[in-house]
């Protein structure tokens, strides 16, 4: 009984795993970036991205290609990705991408990288620009002390920093735009988890 209860476990976790990828891969975060595209109809025109998730994005255009067309987009700190056009709404179309699992797996991180760039007011790692995640951060903690610290790993929801100060579990603290508090004290450093939008941004009004 143990034996099959063991076995029940571990199917548990990899279905939980393969869950959790698969949210990952799916995941659309807004990113406003400019690009270009090409498709063998209008040939090559300027563009803006909207959204994107490492199956697809939502692009802007003066130009649009027509539905079930494809396309290949350059974008700028994402790269080239090529797709299918699945639905157009006047300036705006939706592409599909043609990518294998191992592509939309460095494309979720490369997006979620440069997502969080920006928002976080990362500094980017010049050794280290292939792979995303890995960076510089200024970190304002609730007393007024700044910690350097480096970026191990970064989500939409949160990220984990390397340094030799350990601020306090639950210490409230700001990353770039980004307001959170500690989560867990690692090895190496902590990982936090961030305010939601909404908090963010009460929180800044109010300092």
């Amino acid at each position: 009984m143990q034996q099959d209860s063991g076995r029940l476990d571990r199917r548990k976790i990899r279905i939980a795993a393969r869950g959790a990828q698969e949210r990952r891969r799916h995941t659309r975060v807004p990113l406003q970036l400019h690009g270009r595209f090409w498709s063998e109809t209008l040939g090559e025109h300027a563009c803006r991205l909207l959204d994107i998730s490492p199956g697809g994005a939502r692009v802007a255009s003066r130009s649009t290609p027509p539905a079930n067309a494809r396309i290949i987009l350059m974008i700028s700190s994402i790269g080239r990705i090529e797709g299918t056009i699945v639905r157009v709404e006047g300036e705006e179309f939706s592409v599909r991408f043609n990518a294998t699992s191992r592509k939309r797996d460095k494309l979720a991180d490369t997006i979620t990288w440069r997502f969080n760039k920006d928002r976080l007011g990362l500094e980017e790692d010049r050794a280290a620009v292939r792979k995303p995640g890995r960076g510089r951060a200024r970190i304002l903690l609730n007393d007024g002390v700044v910690i350097q610290a480096n970026v191990l790993d970064v989500s939409v929801t949160g990220a984990a920093f390397e340094c030799l100060e350990r601020p306090r579990l639950g210490e409230l603290l700001r990353v770039g735009e980004m307001t959170g508090c500690v989560a867990r004290i690692l090895d190496n450093g902590f990982a936090v988890v961030f305010d939601p939008p909404e908090a963010a941004k009460k929180s800044s009004e109010a300092a």
